[in-house]
């Protein structure tokens, strides 16, 4: 059965079936998008921290913004190539229309790789320092783990009905043993190599004992043969003590607290949520001390360069002045020379780690912060605040109409030649309907890119 009305318009519309469809879909399109943008308005006007200016790349963005109005211009090309039949420049303006998809994505790709390798450590006073977390000889990242030692006991806790937590240490605790694994001894005396066969049958018996014994929680205790250490991410662990670390499965160990300090190269240091900058827990004499005397040039300068400027306007009430005069950016191992320490005037950007890593002298200062002074940390995802949340969710749902309509151009262009031989006009109607979708897709970014990147 053939489907009417996809070459020739319908009578009543005078437009053929998928250009009312198209449009219907992206009358919906920007239900979705409007609202989100919304949100960003509201989450931005309701925001009890300092909201993030000048925080992306501009530079990466505008040239993203070219790529998709370059994008626009080829496949309305490809479109009338077709119309007009000449199938060689239709084959290369679709080719280059996938291929500005492909770069965006890339671009994106970097952009969303430098927020993950890029931390945010909220001191408890209020100050954050940003940085990356130090590299090892290979270029990987080493990450921030709590390390006990003298580990010689498990304690597992498995209930008897069916419960979203129980106890599991094959998955969630041997991963984080430092060596080789542990042998350990079960509470009858009996030694045992942890693996999957051999928990298993231990739960197994554990269970049967305690529905003996009419108890909703069977307990197990192994001891170590041989004390062990284990150092694991505080995401992976419920908590800790001098003497216990509990993992997400709710099995405890028993050893003794070695380290819990952060290492962090620093590169920015921001004071917006503090009361007296000047005396930020980040210029303790364990941390960034000498670099309190630029910080405080930084700031007079900034101050009496926006006074001389703006002599009218309220200083408390500029967003841009408080994050180049609080959020001072360090761009070397030691503190620049006297008269020399004014900071770049768009604040803290996500860079790569610029530290050499061994081959030369690292680029940033690095503190070891001791974990009684976090309250919080982050790398730069939607964990860290609502401006990274809405980003995310605002960009990446842009990113994935990007993606799927590349795939319907790609489609277009690599396997539709039966109907580019057959009935080039059905297939100019399609590419112009993928052509609208694609106009859609660049018009929401030219939302995206003033509303994140300038404004």
């Amino acid at each position: 059965m053939e489907i009417p009305y996809t070459v020739h318009a319908r009578p009543d519309t005078g437009l053929f079936n998928a250009k009312i469809g198209i449009w219907l879909f992206l009358a919906s399109e920007v239900m979705l998008f409007g609202g989100l943008f919304s949100a960003y308005i509201f989450l931005r006007l309701g925001a009890d921290y300092p909201w993030p200016v000048h925080d992306l790349d501009v530079t990466l963005g505008f040239w993203n913004t070219i790529v998709l109005i370059a994008s626009s211009v080829t496949v309305v090309m490809a479109w009338a190539c077709l119309k007009l039949r000449k199938f060689g420049w239709y084959r290369i303006n679709m080719a280059i229309t996938v291929i500005c998809a492909g770069v965006f994505m890339f671009n994106k790709s970097l952009e969303y790789s430098a927020k993950f390798k890029h931390y945010a450590v909220k001191l408890t006073d209020g100050t954050i320092l940003t940085g990356h977390m130090p590299e090892d000889e290979h270029g990987h990242t080493i990450p921030y783990t709590v390390k006990f030692g003298d580990v010689t006991e498990l304690s597992l806790g498995i209930p008897v009905r069916q419960s979203a937590v129980t106890a599991d240490p094959v998955d969630h605790v041997l991963p984080y043993v430092e060596g080789e694994a542990p042998k350990f001894k079960t509470e009858d005396g009996k030694e045992i190599t942890l693996d999957k066969a051999a928990f298993a049958e231990l739960r197994a018996a554990a269970i049967a004992k305690a529905k003996a014994d009419k108890k909703d929680t069977a307990t197990v205790k192994l001891t170590a043969t041989a004390p062990f250490k284990v150092a694991a991410r505080p995401s992976e662990i419920f908590g800790y003590t001098a003497t216990t670390i509990t993992f997400r499965d709710g099995t405890t160990a028993t050893g003794k607290l070695i380290d819990d300090k952060m290492t962090l190269e620093v590169d920015g240091i921001d004071t917006r949520g503090v009361a007296q900058p000047e005396k930020s827990l980040a210029f303790d004499h364990r941390y960034l001390a000498n670099w309190q005397k630029a910080f405080v040039a930084n700031r007079d300068h900034h101050v009496s360069e926006f006074e001389h400027k703006y002599p009218t306007r309220d200083k408390a009430r500029s967003a841009t002045l408080q994050k180049e005069s609080l959020y001072f950016k360090l761009h070397s191992a030691t503190p620049p020379a006297e008269g020399a320490a004014h900071g770049d005037k768009h604040g803290a950007e996500a860079h790569a780690p610029a530290g050499s890593h061994g081959h030369g002298e690292a680029h940033h200062p690095t503190v070891i912060i001791e974990k009684k002074d976090i309250t919080f940390f982050s790398n730069f995802t939607p964990k860290l605040n609502t401006y990274y949340a809405i980003y995310f969710t605002l960009t990446g749902l842009h990113g994935a109409h990007v993606v799927a309509g590349a795939l319907v151009l790609l489609y277009f262009l690599v396997f539709d030649n039966k109907r580019l031989k057959k009935d080039p006009e059905h297939l100019a109607n399609r590419v112009e309907v993928g052509g609208l979708f694609w106009h859609f897709v660049d018009l929401v970014w030219i939302f995206l890119f003033p509303l994140l990147y300038l404004l």
